[in-house]
């Protein structure tokens, strides 16, 4: 009997303090953000170009290949091709359990000589900057970023008869992106958040175009139509995975209360 009334006084104790603890989990509604995209240009993440002549451009905003005198200016746009980064950096403000887009990828597709070398390997990064804005759990200070990076591969196709693949017209140049990291977890005031990359205009590609891209099947890409420009919008969302519910606690912390009383009354018969 004293065993069995140690256990039930530990239970009662234990119940008082979940009862009494203070709802200590701040869910954020609402967030402020800055997300950032750029090129790595230095390192062993720099980009690749195949081998050939022409004039190769690399800087975080622009990568770009074809004739020194050619331009992947809209106007001009002959004898250059490349991948423009847009809207970076973004500002806004997202509630959780929203997305959002943010920054972008445009693709300049001029046709170009055979000669000239062309893009092959190139690593994006991206940076998210979160504030909680309602309610301020940091009193106005920023998280620390949150960083991902994102291998691509870009094939150049020549403009043949027989591409091999489905094409809009001539032979479409292939876009593949290593989304192997989409996810990245938080906590933050008791509670577990997820960040999230969405993209606009990406998808999973036809074994076809993987392969004519150098790709195993179930590649994640896009085909950019030659003599257009081709527009990727990415963004992100956000979403609470684990909220602690303090009025479970307490509900807990109440029915072990109840089992101590009944027990206690147990115990005077």
């Amino acid at each position: 009997m004293r065993t069995k009334t140690k256990a039930v006084s530990l239970a009662v104790a234990a119940a008082m303090t979940f009862a009494a603890a203070p709802a200590s989990a701040a869910f954020v509604n609402t967030w402020d953000y800055t997300v950032s995209l750029e090129w790595i240009i230095a390192g062993p993440d720099a980009p690749t170009f195949t081998s050939g002549t022409g004039f190769q451009e690399v800087t975080s905003e622009r990568l770009s290949w074809g004739s020194a005198s050619g331009s992947v200016d809209p106007s001009v746009n002959t004898n250059r091709s490349g991948l423009q980064i847009i809207d970076s950096p973004a500002n806004g403000a997202i509630n959780t359990g929203d997305s959002v887009t943010t920054v972008g990828i445009t693709h300049f597709n001029s046709e170009i000589s055979a000669n000239f070398a062309t893009l092959n390997t190139a690593t994006l990064l991206t940076n998210l900057i979160l504030t909680p804005l309602d309610p301020p759990v940091t009193g106005g200070a920023s998280l620390p970023p949150l960083s991902l990076q994102f291998a691509t591969t870009f094939t150049e196709t020549p403009n043949v008869a027989n591409c091999g693949f489905p094409v809009v017209n001539n032979c479409d140049d292939i876009f593949i992106v290593n989304f192997e990291a989409l996810q990245q977890t938080f906590t933050l005031e008791g509670v577990t958040y997820n960040t999230s990359v969405v993209a606009d205009g990406l998808g999973f590609l036809d074994d076809a175009t993987c392969a004519a891209a150098g790709e195993g099947p179930g590649c994640f890409g896009l085909t950019t139509p030659e003599f257009e420009f081709t527009t990727v919008n990415f963004g992100f969302g956000i979403e609470a995975v684990q909220v602690p519910n303090p009025a479970m606690l307490v509900l807990f912390g109440t029915g072990l209360l109840a089992l101590g009383a009944v027990a206690r009354r147990r115990n005077k018969v």
